[in-house]
Protein backbone atom coordinates (compact mmCIF):
# COMPACT_ATOMS: atom_id res chain seq x y z
CA UNK A 1 0.00 0.00 0.00
CA UNK A 2 1.25 3.49 -1.01
CA UNK A 3 0.95 6.31 1.60
CA UNK A 4 1.62 9.94 1.12
CA UNK A 5 4.21 11.72 3.04
CA UNK A 6 3.54 14.97 1.70
CA UNK A 7 5.71 17.78 0.52
CA UNK A 8 9.24 17.44 1.72
CA UNK A 9 12.55 18.71 0.95
CA UNK A 10 13.94 15.49 0.64
CA UNK A 11 17.30 14.88 -2.09
CA UNK A 12 17.21 10.59 -2.35
CA UNK A 13 18.68 8.86 -3.86
CA UNK A 14 21.94 11.20 -3.94
CA UNK A 15 21.11 12.84 -7.36
CA UNK A 16 23.34 14.42 -9.62
CA UNK A 17 22.61 18.39 -9.75
CA UNK A 18 22.80 20.24 -13.11
CA UNK A 19 24.42 23.67 -12.07
CA UNK A 20 23.71 26.41 -14.66
CA UNK A 21 25.48 29.61 -14.63
CA UNK A 22 26.47 32.49 -17.46
CA UNK A 23 29.50 33.69 -17.67
CA UNK A 24 30.39 37.60 -18.09
CA UNK A 25 29.62 37.40 -21.80
CA UNK A 26 26.46 35.74 -21.22
CA UNK A 27 27.64 32.65 -22.29
CA UNK A 28 25.39 29.94 -20.94
CA UNK A 29 27.37 27.33 -19.14
CA UNK A 30 25.99 24.04 -17.35
CA UNK A 31 27.94 21.31 -14.72
CA UNK A 32 27.80 18.39 -12.87
CA UNK A 33 27.69 18.16 -9.36
CA UNK A 34 27.85 14.87 -7.45
CA UNK A 35 28.77 16.65 -4.30
CA UNK A 36 25.97 18.63 -3.05
CA UNK A 37 22.75 18.41 -0.77
CA UNK A 38 19.95 20.30 0.99
CA UNK A 39 21.14 22.42 3.78
CA UNK A 40 17.67 24.23 4.98
CA UNK A 41 14.32 23.02 4.50
CA UNK A 42 12.83 26.85 5.08
CA UNK A 43 13.09 28.11 2.48
CA UNK A 44 14.21 25.21 0.29
CA UNK A 45 17.61 25.80 -0.25
CA UNK A 46 20.32 23.66 -1.38
CA UNK A 47 24.27 23.35 -1.56
CA UNK A 48 26.98 22.13 -4.40
CA UNK A 49 30.78 21.70 -3.70
CA UNK A 50 32.77 23.29 -6.06
CA UNK A 51 36.73 22.42 -6.90
CA UNK A 52 38.46 25.95 -7.99
CA UNK A 53 39.77 24.19 -11.01
CA UNK A 54 36.13 24.07 -12.76
CA UNK A 55 35.38 26.40 -15.28
CA UNK A 56 32.16 26.74 -13.77
CA UNK A 57 33.88 28.14 -10.21
CA UNK A 58 35.41 30.96 -11.88
CA UNK A 59 31.80 31.89 -13.08
CA UNK A 60 29.92 31.65 -9.23
CA UNK A 61 32.19 33.22 -6.95
CA UNK A 62 31.96 36.44 -7.92
CA UNK A 63 28.05 36.66 -8.26
CA UNK A 64 28.08 35.50 -4.54
CA UNK A 65 26.41 38.36 -2.61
Amino acid sequence: MKKSIGPKTLVYPTPVFMVGTYDKAGKPNVMTAAWGGICCSKPPCVAVSLRKARYSYDIQIPHQP
